[in-house]
């Protein structure tokens, strides 16, 4: 993969400029097969949400709506992105949860 890796996807404004993205967030590997150094938390899934809202609403909100061929393609990969923030955040939930009983059942231990 080429550096072009780190490279936040283009938004459709300024001519196709790219904004570099957080090292956090950054893919360590190469191809498809991209692991992240880190688990994504809450506060990045909102990050990562909040950038597809902003770009879709800059391509509906301009002046003008022109379609282009390649709409499909990025609705496609929104849709999955969405699918995917869905499921880690429940994954987030799930654990936070399971935290929560080991430690409500550690203080029930204690109080006996």
């Amino acid at each position: 993969m080429t550096e072009t890796a780190d490279l936040l996807a283009d938004n459709g404004l300024g001519g196709g400029a790219t904004a570099l993205l957080p090292p956090a967030a950054r893919a360590t590997g190469t191809g498809n097969d991209a692991q992240t150094e880190e688990k994504i938390d809450r506060e990045q899934l909102l990050a990562i949400n909040s950038d597809l809202i902003r770009t879709l609403h800059r391509r509906i909100s301009g002046r003008r709506f022109r379609a282009n061929k390649h709409d499909g393609t990025r609705l496609a990969v929104a849709r999955a992105l969405v699918q995917a923030v869905v499921a880690h955040n429940q994954v987030l939930r799930d654990l936070e949860m399971e935290e929560l009983e080991r430690r409500i059942a550690a203080l029930e231990e204690t109080k006996k």
